[in-house]
Protein backbone atom coordinates (compact mmCIF):
# COMPACT_ATOMS: atom_id res chain seq x y z
CA UNK A 1 0.00 0.00 0.00
CA UNK A 2 1.28 3.53 -1.16
CA UNK A 3 1.17 6.37 1.15
CA UNK A 4 -1.92 8.03 -0.11
CA UNK A 5 -3.92 4.90 0.17
CA UNK A 6 -2.69 4.32 3.65
CA UNK A 7 -4.12 8.23 4.36
CA UNK A 8 -7.38 7.05 2.98
CA UNK A 9 -7.68 4.15 4.68
CA UNK A 10 -6.55 5.88 8.17
CA UNK A 11 -9.01 8.67 7.20
CA UNK A 12 -12.14 6.53 6.70
CA UNK A 13 -11.16 4.00 9.97
CA UNK A 14 -11.19 7.25 11.90
CA UNK A 15 -14.49 8.48 10.62
CA UNK A 16 -16.02 4.69 11.40
CA UNK A 17 -14.60 5.24 14.63
CA UNK A 18 -16.09 8.55 15.13
CA UNK A 19 -12.69 10.01 15.82
CA UNK A 20 -11.64 13.24 13.90
CA UNK A 21 -9.15 12.43 11.13
CA UNK A 22 -5.92 13.48 9.80
CA UNK A 23 -7.09 16.13 6.87
CA UNK A 24 -3.93 17.27 5.37
CA UNK A 25 -3.07 16.68 2.59
CA UNK A 26 -0.98 18.65 -0.56
CA UNK A 27 -2.71 15.84 -2.78
CA UNK A 28 -6.05 17.35 -4.67
CA UNK A 29 -6.73 14.05 -5.96
CA UNK A 30 -7.07 13.28 -2.13
CA UNK A 31 -8.80 15.84 -0.77
CA UNK A 32 -11.78 15.22 -3.66
CA UNK A 33 -12.02 11.24 -2.24
CA UNK A 34 -11.63 13.11 1.52
CA UNK A 35 -14.51 14.81 0.26
CA UNK A 36 -16.41 11.91 -0.95
CA UNK A 37 -15.81 9.40 1.83
CA UNK A 38 -17.53 12.35 3.89
CA UNK A 39 -20.66 12.33 1.39
CA UNK A 40 -20.86 8.81 2.14
CA UNK A 41 -20.64 8.83 5.73
CA UNK A 42 -23.33 11.49 5.93
CA UNK A 43 -25.81 9.14 3.97
CA UNK A 44 -27.91 7.54 6.77
CA UNK A 45 -27.99 4.24 7.27
CA UNK A 46 -31.25 2.37 5.60
CA UNK A 47 -33.56 1.33 7.27
CA UNK A 48 -34.74 -2.13 7.22
CA UNK A 49 -38.21 -3.32 7.56
CA UNK A 50 -40.12 -4.88 10.71
CA UNK A 51 -41.71 -8.04 10.14
CA UNK A 52 -44.89 -6.29 9.33
CA UNK A 53 -43.64 -4.83 6.60
CA UNK A 54 -44.98 -7.70 4.05
CA UNK A 55 -48.73 -7.57 5.61
CA UNK A 56 -48.86 -3.68 5.60
CA UNK A 57 -47.70 -3.26 2.40
CA UNK A 58 -50.64 -6.24 1.08
CA UNK A 59 -53.04 -4.33 3.08
CA UNK A 60 -52.02 -0.40 1.33
CA UNK A 61 -52.48 -2.26 -1.81
CA UNK A 62 -56.11 -3.51 -1.15
CA UNK A 63 -57.21 -0.02 0.08
CA UNK A 64 -55.73 1.42 -2.92
CA UNK A 65 -54.29 3.88 -0.91
CA UNK A 66 -52.16 5.95 -3.02
CA UNK A 67 -48.53 7.99 -1.69
CA UNK A 68 -48.65 11.19 -1.38
CA UNK A 69 -46.80 13.18 -4.18
CA UNK A 70 -43.89 14.39 -1.22
CA UNK A 71 -43.14 10.76 -0.05
CA UNK A 72 -43.00 10.10 -3.82
CA UNK A 73 -40.17 12.33 -4.00
CA UNK A 74 -38.55 11.56 -0.90
CA UNK A 75 -38.42 7.98 -1.86
CA UNK A 76 -36.69 8.99 -4.62
CA UNK A 77 -34.40 11.33 -3.48
CA UNK A 78 -33.52 8.39 -1.35
CA UNK A 79 -32.67 6.03 -3.88
CA UNK A 80 -30.39 8.80 -5.70
CA UNK A 81 -28.24 9.13 -2.49
CA UNK A 82 -28.16 5.38 -2.67
CA UNK A 83 -26.86 5.38 -6.16
CA UNK A 84 -24.67 8.17 -5.60
CA UNK A 85 -22.92 6.10 -2.34
CA UNK A 86 -22.21 2.90 -4.61
CA UNK A 87 -20.68 4.72 -7.26
CA UNK A 88 -18.63 7.23 -4.84
CA UNK A 89 -17.61 3.64 -2.85
CA UNK A 90 -17.02 2.27 -5.97
CA UNK A 91 -14.33 5.16 -6.65
CA UNK A 92 -12.78 4.29 -3.81
CA UNK A 93 -12.58 0.85 -4.01
CA UNK A 94 -10.60 1.36 -7.39
CA UNK A 95 -8.40 3.87 -5.85
CA UNK A 96 -7.53 1.39 -3.23
CA UNK A 97 -6.74 -1.26 -5.12
CA UNK A 98 -3.69 -1.76 -7.62
CA UNK A 99 -4.77 -1.87 -10.90
CA UNK A 100 -5.06 -4.78 -12.80
CA UNK A 101 -4.21 -5.82 -16.40
CA UNK A 102 -7.64 -5.65 -17.92
CA UNK A 103 -7.80 -1.60 -17.48
CA UNK A 104 -3.68 -1.11 -17.70
CA UNK A 105 -4.54 -2.35 -21.06
CA UNK A 106 -7.51 -0.13 -21.73
CA UNK A 107 -5.76 2.81 -20.05
CA UNK A 108 -2.55 2.14 -22.78
CA UNK A 109 -4.73 2.24 -25.76
CA UNK A 110 -6.63 5.70 -24.45
CA UNK A 111 -3.54 7.24 -24.09
CA UNK A 112 -2.15 6.45 -27.48
CA UNK A 113 -5.65 7.29 -29.22
CA UNK A 114 -4.50 11.01 -27.13
CA UNK A 115 -1.55 11.37 -29.16
CA UNK A 116 -0.86 12.09 -32.62
CA UNK A 117 2.78 11.53 -32.79
CA UNK A 118 6.29 10.97 -30.64
CA UNK A 119 9.98 11.28 -30.81
CA UNK A 120 12.65 9.28 -28.66
CA UNK A 121 15.68 7.82 -28.78
CA UNK A 122 15.75 4.19 -28.20
CA UNK A 123 18.19 1.70 -27.12
CA UNK A 124 18.76 -1.76 -28.21
CA UNK A 125 20.49 -3.78 -25.45
CA UNK A 126 22.10 -7.77 -26.13
CA UNK A 127 21.80 -9.34 -22.46
CA UNK A 128 23.51 -12.50 -21.75
CA UNK A 129 23.05 -15.32 -19.14
CA UNK A 130 25.67 -13.84 -16.83
CA UNK A 131 23.46 -10.31 -17.21
CA UNK A 132 26.20 -8.91 -19.33
CA UNK A 133 25.02 -5.69 -21.26
CA UNK A 134 26.10 -4.91 -24.57
CA UNK A 135 24.20 -1.62 -26.30
CA UNK A 136 24.29 -2.93 -29.99
CA UNK A 137 22.54 0.27 -31.20
CA UNK A 138 20.81 3.54 -30.48
CA UNK A 139 18.50 5.11 -32.60
CA UNK A 140 16.87 8.53 -33.01
CA UNK A 141 12.93 7.93 -33.84
CA UNK A 142 10.11 10.18 -35.23
CA UNK A 143 6.62 8.49 -35.54
CA UNK A 144 3.29 9.69 -35.92
CA UNK A 145 0.02 7.93 -36.57
CA UNK A 146 -0.37 7.97 -40.35
CA UNK A 147 2.45 5.38 -40.85
CA UNK A 148 5.01 8.33 -41.43
CA UNK A 149 8.10 7.52 -39.60
CA UNK A 150 11.83 8.65 -39.33
CA UNK A 151 14.89 6.45 -37.95
CA UNK A 152 18.63 7.04 -37.57
CA UNK A 153 21.25 5.19 -36.33
CA UNK A 154 23.04 7.66 -34.12
CA UNK A 155 24.71 5.07 -32.49
CA UNK A 156 26.16 1.21 -33.03
CA UNK A 157 26.78 -0.97 -36.21
CA UNK A 158 24.88 1.12 -39.17
CA UNK A 159 25.81 4.59 -37.82
CA UNK A 160 24.76 6.99 -39.83
CA UNK A 161 21.60 4.75 -42.23
CA UNK A 162 18.43 7.04 -42.23
CA UNK A 163 15.33 5.13 -42.90
CA UNK A 164 11.82 6.93 -44.24
CA UNK A 165 8.09 5.88 -44.91
CA UNK A 166 5.61 8.01 -46.07
CA UNK A 167 3.12 5.19 -45.06
CA UNK A 168 3.48 3.93 -48.57
CA UNK A 169 6.88 3.40 -49.66
CA UNK A 170 10.31 3.36 -48.00
CA UNK A 171 13.63 4.65 -48.34
CA UNK A 172 17.43 4.39 -46.54
CA UNK A 173 20.14 6.30 -46.92
CA UNK A 174 23.61 5.20 -45.91
CA UNK A 175 26.95 6.45 -45.65
CA UNK A 176 28.36 3.04 -45.99
CA UNK A 177 27.59 1.95 -49.26
CA UNK A 178 28.46 -1.25 -48.57
CA UNK A 179 25.87 -1.51 -45.54
CA UNK A 180 23.03 -4.31 -46.31
CA UNK A 181 19.81 -2.65 -46.36
CA UNK A 182 18.12 -5.09 -43.58
CA UNK A 183 18.94 -3.91 -40.01
CA UNK A 184 18.98 -6.20 -36.80
CA UNK A 185 16.09 -3.53 -35.37
CA UNK A 186 13.33 -4.68 -37.78
CA UNK A 187 11.29 -7.73 -36.78
CA UNK A 188 10.25 -7.60 -40.45
CA UNK A 189 11.91 -5.07 -43.63
CA UNK A 190 11.78 -1.51 -42.11
CA UNK A 191 9.16 -2.16 -39.60
CA UNK A 192 10.96 -1.89 -36.21
CA UNK A 193 10.47 -3.71 -33.30
CA UNK A 194 9.09 -1.12 -30.36
CA UNK A 195 6.57 0.95 -32.18
CA UNK A 196 4.20 1.93 -29.59
CA UNK A 197 0.95 1.46 -31.49
CA UNK A 198 2.55 -2.28 -32.38
CA UNK A 199 2.90 -2.76 -28.86
CA UNK A 200 -0.08 -2.06 -27.59
CA UNK A 201 -2.06 -4.27 -30.52
CA UNK A 202 0.29 -7.03 -29.35
CA UNK A 203 -0.81 -6.94 -25.45
CA UNK A 204 -4.43 -6.76 -26.73
CA UNK A 205 -4.42 -9.58 -28.78
CA UNK A 206 -1.92 -11.38 -26.82
CA UNK A 207 -2.61 -15.21 -25.10
CA UNK A 208 -2.43 -13.89 -21.97
CA UNK A 209 -1.06 -10.32 -20.40
CA UNK A 210 -0.49 -9.94 -16.67
CA UNK A 211 1.09 -7.06 -14.34
CA UNK A 212 4.03 -8.96 -12.39
CA UNK A 213 5.38 -6.18 -10.25
CA UNK A 214 7.10 -2.52 -10.63
CA UNK A 215 10.13 -0.94 -11.65
CA UNK A 216 11.65 2.11 -12.58
CA UNK A 217 13.02 2.95 -16.56
CA UNK A 218 14.99 5.89 -17.28
CA UNK A 219 13.88 7.46 -13.94
CA UNK A 220 9.82 6.80 -14.35
CA UNK A 221 7.86 4.20 -12.52
CA UNK A 222 6.62 1.42 -14.48
CA UNK A 223 4.29 -1.62 -14.23
CA UNK A 224 5.84 -4.79 -15.62
CA UNK A 225 3.92 -6.68 -17.57
CA UNK A 226 4.17 -10.58 -18.74
CA UNK A 227 2.87 -10.92 -22.06
CA UNK A 228 2.50 -14.27 -23.86
CA UNK A 229 1.61 -13.56 -27.77
CA UNK A 230 -0.27 -16.35 -29.97
CA UNK A 231 2.33 -18.55 -31.54
CA UNK A 232 5.39 -16.58 -29.89
CA UNK A 233 7.88 -16.20 -27.31
CA UNK A 234 6.71 -14.70 -23.77
CA UNK A 235 8.48 -11.68 -23.21
CA UNK A 236 8.04 -8.58 -20.39
CA UNK A 237 6.64 -4.94 -21.22
CA UNK A 238 7.15 -2.33 -19.18
CA UNK A 239 4.51 0.50 -18.93
CA UNK A 240 5.05 4.19 -17.77
CA UNK A 241 2.76 4.59 -14.74
CA UNK A 242 2.41 8.37 -15.86
CA UNK A 243 1.53 8.26 -19.80
CA UNK A 244 0.16 4.45 -19.58
CA UNK A 245 2.52 4.24 -22.30
CA UNK A 246 5.22 0.82 -23.11
CA UNK A 247 8.76 2.11 -22.53
CA UNK A 248 10.76 -1.14 -22.46
CA UNK A 249 10.23 -4.58 -24.05
CA UNK A 250 12.38 -7.35 -23.11
CA UNK A 251 12.50 -10.93 -25.11
CA UNK A 252 12.71 -14.07 -24.01
CA UNK A 253 16.16 -15.88 -23.43
CA UNK A 254 17.50 -17.19 -27.14
CA UNK A 255 20.92 -19.17 -26.82
CA UNK A 256 22.41 -17.06 -24.08
CA UNK A 257 21.32 -13.72 -25.89
CA UNK A 258 18.37 -11.74 -24.58
CA UNK A 259 17.27 -8.35 -26.36
CA UNK A 260 15.84 -5.37 -24.66
CA UNK A 261 14.76 -2.55 -26.35
CA UNK A 262 13.84 0.66 -24.17
CA UNK A 263 13.15 4.69 -24.13
CA UNK A 264 15.68 6.84 -22.39
CA UNK A 265 13.53 9.47 -23.71
CA UNK A 266 10.10 10.10 -25.21
CA UNK A 267 8.13 13.10 -25.71
CA UNK A 268 4.40 13.78 -27.33
CA UNK A 269 4.64 16.20 -30.37
CA UNK A 270 1.75 17.36 -33.04
CA UNK A 271 3.98 16.14 -36.20
CA UNK A 272 7.44 14.66 -37.49
CA UNK A 273 9.47 18.07 -38.79
CA UNK A 274 8.58 18.11 -42.60
CA UNK A 275 12.70 18.22 -43.44
CA UNK A 276 13.06 15.12 -41.70
CA UNK A 277 10.57 13.07 -43.98
CA UNK A 278 11.31 14.96 -47.54
CA UNK A 279 12.66 12.29 -49.87
CA UNK A 280 15.97 13.97 -51.35
CA UNK A 281 16.93 11.23 -54.26
CA UNK A 282 19.67 13.53 -55.68
CA UNK A 283 21.18 12.98 -51.80
CA UNK A 284 20.87 9.18 -52.48
CA UNK A 285 17.98 7.83 -51.18
CA UNK A 286 17.13 4.99 -52.43
CA UNK A 287 13.27 3.40 -52.41
CA UNK A 288 13.40 -0.01 -50.73
CA UNK A 289 10.41 -2.80 -50.69
CA UNK A 290 8.56 -3.48 -47.84
CA UNK A 291 6.88 -6.55 -46.76
CA UNK A 292 3.22 -6.03 -46.24
CA UNK A 293 2.19 -9.74 -45.58
CA UNK A 294 3.25 -10.76 -42.05
CA UNK A 295 2.08 -14.18 -42.99
CA UNK A 296 3.95 -15.05 -45.58
CA UNK A 297 4.37 -18.80 -45.61
CA UNK A 298 7.41 -20.46 -44.11
CA UNK A 299 9.85 -22.24 -47.26
CA UNK A 300 11.82 -24.76 -46.00
CA UNK A 301 15.09 -24.03 -48.33
CA UNK A 302 16.64 -26.81 -50.64
CA UNK A 303 19.26 -26.94 -52.64
CA UNK A 304 20.10 -23.30 -52.18
CA UNK A 305 23.13 -23.53 -49.62
CA UNK A 306 25.87 -22.63 -52.43
CA UNK A 307 29.16 -22.89 -50.23
CA UNK A 308 31.27 -25.82 -49.28
CA UNK A 309 32.21 -25.45 -45.70
CA UNK A 310 34.80 -28.30 -44.86
CA UNK A 311 32.45 -28.95 -41.50
CA UNK A 312 28.47 -29.47 -41.88
CA UNK A 313 26.44 -28.13 -39.29
CA UNK A 314 23.46 -30.31 -38.73
CA UNK A 315 20.14 -28.43 -38.68
CA UNK A 316 17.23 -28.90 -37.05
CA UNK A 317 14.00 -27.32 -39.42
CA UNK A 318 11.47 -27.54 -36.60
CA UNK A 319 13.79 -25.47 -34.43
CA UNK A 320 14.70 -22.71 -37.16
CA UNK A 321 10.67 -22.38 -38.21
CA UNK A 322 10.03 -21.82 -34.37
CA UNK A 323 13.09 -19.09 -34.16
CA UNK A 324 11.87 -17.47 -37.47
CA UNK A 325 8.36 -17.24 -35.47
CA UNK A 326 10.16 -15.61 -32.71
CA UNK A 327 11.64 -13.11 -34.73
CA UNK A 328 8.72 -12.10 -36.97
CA UNK A 329 6.99 -11.48 -33.23
CA UNK A 330 10.10 -9.35 -32.43
CA UNK A 331 11.46 -11.98 -29.76
CA UNK A 332 14.93 -12.64 -31.32
CA UNK A 333 15.85 -10.01 -34.29
CA UNK A 334 19.51 -11.17 -33.76
CA UNK A 335 18.66 -14.09 -35.98
CA UNK A 336 18.26 -11.36 -38.87
CA UNK A 337 22.04 -9.90 -38.68
CA UNK A 338 24.20 -12.80 -39.74
CA UNK A 339 27.35 -11.55 -38.21
CA UNK A 340 25.63 -11.47 -34.77
CA UNK A 341 24.60 -15.18 -35.15
CA UNK A 342 28.20 -16.52 -36.53
CA UNK A 343 28.72 -14.84 -33.35
CA UNK A 344 27.11 -16.37 -30.64
CA UNK A 345 27.76 -19.78 -32.70
CA UNK A 346 31.56 -18.92 -32.19
CA UNK A 347 30.72 -17.85 -28.77
CA UNK A 348 29.09 -21.48 -28.02
CA UNK A 349 31.77 -23.29 -29.45
CA UNK A 350 33.99 -21.79 -27.28
CA UNK A 351 31.89 -22.11 -24.10
CA UNK A 352 29.44 -24.88 -24.75
CA UNK A 353 27.64 -24.72 -21.64
CA UNK A 354 26.55 -21.05 -22.18
CA UNK A 355 28.31 -17.44 -22.66
CA UNK A 356 29.71 -15.81 -19.43
CA UNK A 357 30.38 -12.02 -19.70
CA UNK A 358 31.93 -10.77 -22.80
CA UNK A 359 31.62 -12.75 -26.22
CA UNK A 360 34.72 -14.43 -26.91
CA UNK A 361 35.22 -13.00 -29.99
CA UNK A 362 34.36 -9.79 -30.65
CA UNK A 363 31.45 -8.70 -33.08
CA UNK A 364 34.56 -6.60 -35.25
CA UNK A 365 36.42 -9.53 -35.52
CA UNK A 366 33.82 -11.07 -37.61
CA UNK A 367 34.23 -9.50 -41.45
CA UNK A 368 31.94 -10.33 -44.40
CA UNK A 369 33.05 -11.56 -47.57
CA UNK A 370 30.35 -12.85 -49.25
CA UNK A 371 26.65 -12.04 -49.06
CA UNK A 372 24.31 -12.73 -52.22
CA UNK A 373 21.21 -12.45 -49.93
CA UNK A 374 20.69 -15.94 -49.52
CA UNK A 375 24.38 -17.43 -48.43
CA UNK A 376 26.66 -15.22 -46.39
CA UNK A 377 30.27 -15.99 -46.03
CA UNK A 378 32.07 -14.69 -42.59
CA UNK A 379 36.09 -14.80 -41.85
CA UNK A 380 37.37 -14.77 -38.48
CA UNK A 381 39.94 -12.66 -37.33
CA UNK A 382 40.17 -14.14 -33.77
CA UNK A 383 42.87 -15.92 -31.98
CA UNK A 384 40.58 -17.39 -29.78
CA UNK A 385 39.00 -19.84 -31.75
CA UNK A 386 39.87 -22.83 -34.66
CA UNK A 387 37.44 -21.13 -36.86
CA UNK A 388 38.63 -19.32 -39.56
CA UNK A 389 35.29 -19.19 -41.90
CA UNK A 390 31.72 -19.48 -40.82
CA UNK A 391 29.19 -20.09 -43.62
CA UNK A 392 25.19 -19.37 -43.23
CA UNK A 393 21.86 -19.37 -45.44
CA UNK A 394 18.44 -18.34 -44.91
CA UNK A 395 16.93 -21.47 -44.79
CA UNK A 396 13.37 -20.78 -43.32
CA UNK A 397 12.31 -17.67 -45.55
CA UNK A 398 14.39 -16.21 -48.74
CA UNK A 399 13.98 -12.31 -47.85
CA UNK A 400 14.76 -9.73 -45.97
CA UNK A 401 12.63 -11.14 -42.95
CA UNK A 402 14.53 -14.55 -42.99
CA UNK A 403 16.46 -15.55 -40.19
CA UNK A 404 19.78 -16.42 -40.81
CA UNK A 405 21.48 -20.28 -39.90
CA UNK A 406 24.87 -21.48 -39.45
CA UNK A 407 25.62 -24.33 -41.93
CA UNK A 408 29.01 -25.08 -41.74
CA UNK A 409 32.44 -23.36 -40.58
CA UNK A 410 36.28 -23.97 -41.96
CA UNK A 411 39.04 -24.60 -39.33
Amino acid sequence: MNDNEKRLSDFIDSLNNEKRPDIETDSEELDKLYNAVRQVKSLKEPVMPDKDFSYNITQRLKEKKKTPIKNKKRIWICSIAGIAAILVVALIMNFINPINSSNIVYAMEQAYNGIKAYHGTLEVVLNNEAGKEQIQSILDIWVDKDDNYYIEVSEGSYKGLKTISDGKKVWQLSVDENAENTLPVFTETYEFIFELGNEIDEVKNAESAKIIGDDKIAGRSSYVMEVTPKGGLTYKLWIDKETKLPLQKQGAMNKAIQYTTRYTEIDFVESIPEDLITIDLNEGFKEVEPVTDKNTDIIEGKNIVGHDPEIIVEVNMEIEKAEQIAADSGSSPWKLDPVYVAQVFLSLQISPDGIVGDYPVDYDELVIVENNGTNVMINVNSEKTDIKTVYLSRLIRQDDTGIWTVTGYDE
